[in-house]
């Protein structure tokens, strides 16, 4: 099983998002450290979950979309 598999084990909101996926993986191949991985795959699932709520495109995401995810972050 690989460690992308695991993640969207844990945040399912990572495989309805085949880029997330990639852009972990590029890192995990780059050797960045477990938990790194981990911390880069809890914050990218909450972005996602985010835009998956407000009906914002993860890639195409203006600087007001987000401002929400920020602003959500601090409350």
């Amino acid at each position: 099983m690989s460690g992308t598999v695991v993640l969207e084990e844990k945040w399912p909101v990572l495989g309805r998002h085949a880029r997330a996926a990639e852009w972990l993986q590029i890192w995990t191949d780059l050797g960045r450290a477990p938990r790194t991985i981990d911390a880069y795959a809890r914050g990218l699932a909450e972005y996602l979950e985010v835009c998956e709520r407000e009906g914002v495109d993860p890639v195409a995401a203006s600087r007001a979309h987000i401002g929400v995810f920020v602003r959500e972050l601090t409350e």
